[in-house]
């Protein structure tokens, strides 16, 4: 049995008594309840004592034996405390601790429409690797062939999207009345939950795409980038869900396109990343009324 000592320590928070003494207290009257039956015989034979001249060493013994019942069950339920809570303090230490901050990310970006794109984002990325791999003979086949750097970019496109459908569900209560915090840090934590979910997909793009081809992995990935900050930047304005994947379709479309030209255009990839950043830090606010 798990005693419940936490009201009973609360009780007695502001006594001068520590808490072992109101522990022992606990039980102590725990066991005299446990052994009532007998106290009340002892009484009992007690007043017989003194109407009918019962022998003393008989009220005696039942007194030692009652008193012995009440020390065992006492210390039973002592010591068998004493091993629970240090059982359970074990336990709890052995426990993965997972941070505050990690849980709260956890609970506010995992919805629904997040888990969906990232679940058909792995499937199509799975099922194009593998449909690439069966068909080619050298991996050299693909050195030049940009078409393949622009596919794994849309499917990363298409999984970053999922934020859209995230921010939503943020506490925006909290945020605004308990904690209240930057742009800067719905940014940041924004970006480390889809990096958090979707880096190690990431990374193999960065592994396979050096073995092909490494000017075209390095363009590719700052296209990557370019992308995450802009579609996180607008799925934290205001603006309604169809505008926003609207905006979304427009600025994959134009990153697209410009990643086929030289790569001296590829700068014009910044300014709708700083337009979206303008636009995302006057109105992420507006999420507290919500």
């Amino acid at each position: 049995m798990n005693y419940n000592l936490i009201s009973i320590l609360i009780k007695y928070s502001k006594s001068k008594y520590q808490n072992k003494i109101i522990i022992k207290r606990y039980f102590l009257k725990r066991a005299s309840l446990n052994n009532l039956l007998p106290i009340i015989f002892n009484i009992i034979a007690l007043y017989s004592i003194i109407n009918y001249s019962m022998e003393y060493i008989h009220i005696l013994i039942l007194f030692g034996i009652t008193i012995c019942s009440i020390i065992i069950s006492f210390t039973i339920m002592y010591v068998k405390s004493r091993y629970l809570n240090k059982k359970y303090s074990e336990i709890s230490d052995r426990k993965l601790k997972v941070s505050p901050l990690i849980k709260s990310a956890i609970y506010d970006y995992l919805s629904s429409d997040f888990l969906i794109s990232l679940i058909i984002c792995l499937v199509i990325f799975i099922v194009f690797v593998i449909s690439i791999a069966k068909d080619i003979n050298s991996i050299y086949e693909l050195r030049n062939n940009s078409n393949l750097f622009i596919i794994i970019t849309l499917i990363f496109s298409l999984g970053f999207t999922g934020i859209i459908g995230s921010i939503p569900h943020i506490n925006w209560k909290y945020q605004s009345i308990v904690s209240p915090n930057s742009f800067i840090y719905h940014l940041k934590r924004s970006s480390l939950v889809l990096l958090g979910f979707m880096g190690w997909l990431i990374l193999l793009f960065i592994v396979f795409g050096s073995l092909i081809n490494i000017m075209l992995s390095i363009k590719y990935l700052y296209c990557l980038l370019i992308l995450l900050f802009t579609i996180i930047n607008i799925s934290l304005t205001i603006s309604n869900m169809i505008i926003k994947v609207f905006m979304v379709t427009i600025i994959v479309v134009l990153t697209m396109w410009v990643s086929t030209l030289p790569v001296g255009f590829l700068s014009i990839l910044v300014i709708p990343v700083i337009l979206t950043f303008i636009k995302a830090k006057n109105e992420y606010r507006e999420w507290y009324l919500v």
